[in-house]
């Protein structure tokens, strides 16, 4: 029973070191009056079609052999917030607000972090290729 019960510890302080927190931000911002929008986002993204009128921005993050305090902290600290700036009466620039991104460090090691978002655009606009310049449709 004894070594029945140790394998038993061993198991779970093997998964328990190893959990992946996620957790989903979502940020508006209002795109009424702009003819472009310039996206500079340093996660990994898509774009998606909304009847919105404003951008919405979805980020999902996971981080594993993290804690769920680490994972707030980083959340308040705003490691994964986006922020928009006015270029000039036509221009919006969104854009990641730390763009670098150092690792996460605990006392078991490396935190590896997949911050990755959807970006909803109004059916207004129109994008290129690269994902970089939103353009108003005329």
């Amino acid at each position: 029973m004894r070594p029945l019960i140790a394998l038993l510890f061993f198991f779970i302080a093997l998964t328990s070191g190893s959990a992946q927190m996620e957790r989903t931000m979502y940020q508006v911002f209002a795109v009424d009056s702009f003819k472009f929008v310039s996206l500079e986002i340093a996660d990994i993204y898509d774009i998606e079609v909304w009847g919105g009128s404003s951008i919405l921005i979805e980020t999902n993050i996971q981080i594993s052999n993290a804690s769920r305090e680490i994972v707030d902290f980083l959340i308040k600290e705003g490691r994964y917030d986006v922020k928009a700036d006015t270029i000039s009466p036509q221009e919006l620039q969104i854009s990641t607000k730390q763009r670098n991104r150092k690792p996460i460090k605990t006392p078991s090691g490396e935190c590896t972090e997949i911050p990755k978002a959807k970006i909803f655009v109004p059916d207004v606009f129109i994008w290129t290729d690269d994902k970089k310049l939103l353009t108003r449709k005329e």
